[in-house]
């Protein structure tokens, strides 16, 4: 089969595939030479893609926009002001700087950053804390500039976690925000490495409240050694302190991404230029670009994470605006409004939002406009299936056209990444935005980037094809029943190998070789299959570790040991689903505190005697049937495992919504048990199926609820 056209870029010198017709491309099955029966997608090209012809690093792809775009708008954020009428804050329209002004302040930030590094011992990291802004984005390509590394810190680490990090890294340099400076007075003294702190708010005034702020920080973090600047400062002081730069190789480490491990102890992940390069390269492959220097993105989700790293570096490469939020999601859609993005890169949770908000208020009006409405979202899903065509000529005027509007009215494309979306979701909001709506699929390991859905298929349910910077092969998971013999489709763990693959683990080579192969497979712990077309559905996780519709990353058996340490649950099994936000828990109740607890609530008679301790092996008592069939006892189950979640830690997205109680329990002689009395967790899934589906039935519809009334 001859491979698909290549279709010419001028703008950054390149070839890219005709995504129309890479669905026309085949796939074979090989076995590897341990016979482990693997499968790999074919590439259309001899070699993986890999970078631009001038484009090899991260200050490559500055350069390039400033090349493209020089006096055009690169970086916008909204003013905020204090309103003396309305007595609130209020936010002027975007105020733009200029490729070649951002160039500017590039420069002297990275000379006076250099500076700073030198008076106490050059590293070579940096660390930012999470924050989406303008001076984050200045920053970032500022370390660049000296070969530096960044290590992004996120707001939800919390204290002991960011202490080990900066530790880890040996950070001389944190950046953040006026407001972590308490934060960072109490961590200064466990921090030895830590030498300055700079602030860079983005609406920072030199109010009396801020300078008593900063007086009081400099003093408390001068008594630890360390100096406290405001950006500005360190911009001036780089004014007067010009040296030649040093830049990067596409070899060299552009960022430490540290993510959550299940033992507490995070791992962070060595990204390259190289791999970050390869990754937006790719996209041209899928269709998903050219940009060009009229692109407006909004920046809204954290630059900390890989993915929106990603997402501006795409638009950046191009010469193309980003614009950036005002720090506050419940003002995100305002934002929007103003800055009318033509590109706009979401994840699940903001998109089922809008959906929600959408399919809302189509239903609080009259029975008129919900019965057009209907007829509406009907025809253009038919049209869809029928065609690939997003817009209808009729129903756009009269509905739709007011739906687009949510995102600016402009949006000529959407992306969801970090966890999967719904099907149903996933194709109104295509019809609804008039626009592809494309998922992708990746990891910081991956330089956010693994695969993605053409642009020119509507199906529903995977996550495209290999990104042609990496190719993709099937290991069989023979414990788990997943072949890649299996038919119709082979299945099994995916691995990936390619240029956007990371550097490893720093300083951590166990884990390193733990998660890539020698010959470079990267085991994303992923359970796949892949289709005649050749792309990848996601259908499960290798490891007891999965992630939640919202992207956050959920470790079972840690909340299960948790909620076991609760007098009235036996046994515990927590479910989380990639399709839904928030977890649910399958409770054995322990007989020896249940049924008093039942007598007390009156669920049982009065006179119910206490069952004393429970013996191992014992059939369940017969009066725990009863017990779990009460809604009351199960509030209150539920009310004691989150009380004890909450005094030993846990996150707000690690704690059960919902709880079903079973008096079976879980045992070897059922098959919820291995013989060394550990959780089959596939088989729980499996048995508790339907009382899981009902939990999650019930949240949903509670929280459709909530949206309908705001």
């Amino acid at each position: 089969m001859p491979y698909p056209p290549l279709l010419e870029h001028k703008a950054l010198g390149i070839k890219a595939l005709d995504a129309t017709k890479m669905h026309e491309l085949r796939v074979y099955a090989k076995k590897s030479q341990a016979q482990l029966p693997q499968t790999a997608p074919q590439q259309s090209f001899d070699t993986l893609r890999k970078d631009f012809p001038t484009v090899k690093t991260l200050d490559d792809v500055f350069k390039s926009g400033l090349r493209l775009n020089p006096k055009g708008n690169c970086l916008g954020h909204r003013p905020v002001y204090y309103d003396y009428e309305t007595k609130s804050m209020q936010a002027k329209d975007y105020v733009w700087q200029s490729y070649e002004q951002v160039e500017v302040r590039i420069k002297n930030f990275a000379w006076g950053l250099q500076k700073l590094v030198k008076d106490f011992g050059q590293t070579g990291i940096n660390s930012m804390l999470e924050s989406t802004q303008l001076k984050y984005v200045i920053t970032d390509y500022a370390c660049h500039r000296f070969s530096n590394t960044l290590v992004a810190l996120y707001d939800t680490l919390g204290a002991d976690t960011s202490e080990f990090i900066l530790n880890h890294a040996e950070i001389p340099v944190l950046i953040t925000t006026l407001d972590k400076i308490p934060n960072i007075i109490a961590l200064a003294p466990k921090c030895k490495y830590l030498k300055s702190v700079i602030i860079m708010d983005g609406n920072l005034h030199k109010t009396p409240e801020v300078k008593v702020t900063m007086g009081m920080g400099k003093q408390a973090l001068a008594a630890n050694g360390v100096q406290l600047h405001y950006f500005s400062e360190v911009e001036a002081l780089g004014v007067k302190n010009q040296t030649a730069f040093r830049l990067p190789t596409p070899e060299d480490v552009a960022v430490i991404s540290y993510t959550s491990g299940t033992t507490g102890t995070p791992k962070g992940a060595m990204v390259t230029h190289g791999n970050i390069v390869s990754y937006i390269r790719s996209h041209y492959d899928v269709g998903a670009a050219p940009f060009t220097t009229s692109d407006v993105h909004m920046c809204y989700l954290p630059l900390a994470h890989i993915y929106e790293k990603g997402n501006l570096s795409t638009i950046v490469v191009h010469g193309g605006a980003v614009g950036f939020f005002r720090g506050d999601t419940a003002l995100l859609l305002d934002d929007i409004g103003k800055l009318r993005p033509t590109l706009f890169a979401s994840v699940p949770r903001l998109l089922n939002r809008i959906y929600e908000r959408i399919i809302a208020g189509a239903m609080s009006g009259s029975s008129l406009k919900q019965a057009l409405f209907n007829r509406a979202v009907e025809a253009k899903l038919a049209n869809l299936k029928a065609t690939g065509s997003f817009t209808h000529s009729i129903w756009d005027r009269l509905i739709f056209s007011k739906v687009s509007g949510v995102l600016g009215g402009r949006v000529r494309l959407v992306t969801s990444g970090s966890a999967p979306i719904a099907s149903d979701v996933l194709n109104f909001l295509r019809i609804a935005f008039c626009c592809p709506v494309v998922e992708g699929y990746g990891a910081t390991e991956t330089a956010s980037g693994g695969g993605i859905s053409f642009m020119g298929d509507m199906d529903p349910g995977h996550i495209g094809a290999p990104l042609t910077c990496n190719e993709v092969k099937l290991a069989s998971v023979p414990e788990m029943r997943y072949n890649a013999s299996d038919k119709p489709f082979p299945r099994g763990e995916i691995w990936l190998r390619g240029n956007n693959i990371f550097k490893g683990y720093y300083k951590d080579e166990e884990k390193t070789k733990e998660t890539i192969t020698e010959d470079g497979w990267l085991k994303t712990g992923d359970i796949g299959f892949i289709d005649q077309k050749g792309r990848i559905h996601i259908i499960d996780r290798k490891k007891n570790i999965f992630k939640l519709a919202q992207g956050e990353y959920v470790a079972p058996e840690k909340i299960e040991n948790v909620y076991q340490k609760s007098n009235l649950a036996a046994q515990v099994y927590v479910h989380g689903d990639s399709l839904q936000a928030e977890l649910v828990a399958i409770v054995v109740p322990d007989a020896e505190y249940a049924i008093p607890l039942a007598r007390e609530h009156g669920v049982l008679p009065a006179d119910t005697p206490n069952p004393g301790p429970t013996a191992p092996n014992a059939p369940p008592h017969p009066l725990l049937k009863t017990v779990c069939q009460s809604q009351k006892i199960r509030d209150l189950v539920l009310k004691d495992l989150n009380k004890i979640g909450k005094q030993h830690g846990l996150k707000g997205f690690e704690f059960a919504k919902a709880v079903h109680l079973d008096a079976e329990g879980f045992s070897i002689e059922n098959g919820l048990l291995t013989p060394t009395f550990k959780l089959k967790r596939n088989e729980a899934g499996l048995k508790f199926r339907p009382q899981i589906d009902v939990m999650y039935k019930a949240l949903n519809e509670a929280a459709a609820a909530k949206g309908a009334k705001l």
